[in-house]
């Protein structure tokens, strides 16, 4: 009740407030980005490359607030019971509308959710060990349909991209892996160069640093086009399977009811940032690439759409909870 009535204030508020007075709405204290992953993974090194831009245009101090739990449900339902003044935003990924299929989530991906602007997308990795037999993507799938459920996949999340990316393939190919839980990409890194795991879908810069080494092998990337981090490595498409790529998205949302004069001072101060070179630099470091930011708008019905497309393919596939 509370914070419905704080929701319906804010917005009489807008209604009453000069344009210049909305153009010059500003945060009173600090700013949080509630990022739903654990620490250290992709979630977060993408949350923390545009912060210090971000803080400077808005006067206060944005910080990342790391809050992992319940398949990333947890710090989506943070932000979802968040007083909507702008001062609470998340840092949204696919999971936002691929999780509900999966459990019943104290949230709703369009209806708790006011978008605000797009940030950027970062591939995913199809890796194995670097001690595996197969040297390609097409020659591992004949391995693994030849050894039916007896090689492991790393599961580091129902929901995420490379989860979803690694359930498409397997419906697209026959191939037979057994899920291996985990919380989160950065712990599979170990098994898998252990040899305990033998495949597995891994956001680009957890992974990529390991090819390099040669402790993992890459055999193809998730994305329209190679990376010039990695350019030896073959798009889905280039290894024989362009109907199952699956592309990370990061995406910044406030709680619904967030005013629209909020909103878009935040669009707007985001698209500054995120032009920014050395933000940019940052970004690609991690083998990503910035999104146009759109409108508030085109966010909203970007989360509409993946929400309807996903929700058919994993009832379809009957994908289970891990």
């Amino acid at each position: 009740m509370k914070r419905t009535l704080l929701r319906g204030a804010l917005a009489l508020a807008c209604t009453l407030m000069t344009p210049l007075a909305l153009a010059q709405w500003a945060p009173t204290k600090p700013v949080r980005i509630v990022v739903p992953f654990p620490a250290g993974g992709i979630v977060d090194l993408m949350s923390r490359s545009f912060t210090d831009r971000l803080s400077a245009a808005l006067g206060q101090p944005v910080v990342i607030e790391v809050r992992p739990g319940a398949h990333s449900s947890l710090g989506n339902e943070v932000v979802a019971r968040a007083d909507p003044d702008g001062h609470t935003l998340l840092m949204g990924t696919l999971s936002m509308a691929t999780l509900p299929p999966f459990m019943k989530v104290p949230w709703h991906p369009t209806k708790d959710f006011a978008g605000v602007a797009m940030v950027g997308q970062v591939p995913n990795l199809v890796v194995t060990p670097a001690t595996l037999e197969p040297k390609t993507l097409r020659e591992f799938i004949a391995y693994a349909k030849a050894r039916p459920g007896q090689l492991n996949f790393a599961n580091g999340g129902n929901g995420t991209s490379p989860t979803l990316g690694v359930e498409l393939l397997r419906k697209n190919t026959g191939m037979q892996l057994t899920s291996v839980g985990y919380k989160g990409f950065p712990p599979v890194i170990p098994d898998m160069i252990a040899g305990r795991i033998e495949f597995s879908m891994v956001p680009f810069a957890v992974a990529a640093p390991h090819v390099k080494s040669g402790k993992l092998r890459a055999l193809a990337i998730a994305s329209n086009t190679r990376s010039r981090l990695l350019p030896d490595v073959p798009t889905m498409a280039e290894a024989g399977y362009a109907d199952s790529p699956v592309i990370s998205w990061y995406a910044i949302f406030a709680p619904a009811g967030t005013p629209k004069p909020v909103i878009q001072r935040l669009n707007t101060e985001l698209a500054k940032a995120l032009a920014d070179p050395e933000v940019q630099g940052r970004i690609e470091s991690l083998g990503g690439a910035i999104l146009p930011t759109g409108t508030p708008a085109e966010v909203d019905t970007m989360l509409a759409a993946e929400t309807d497309r996903w929700a058919k393919f994993i009832k379809e596939a009957g994908l289970k909870l891990e």
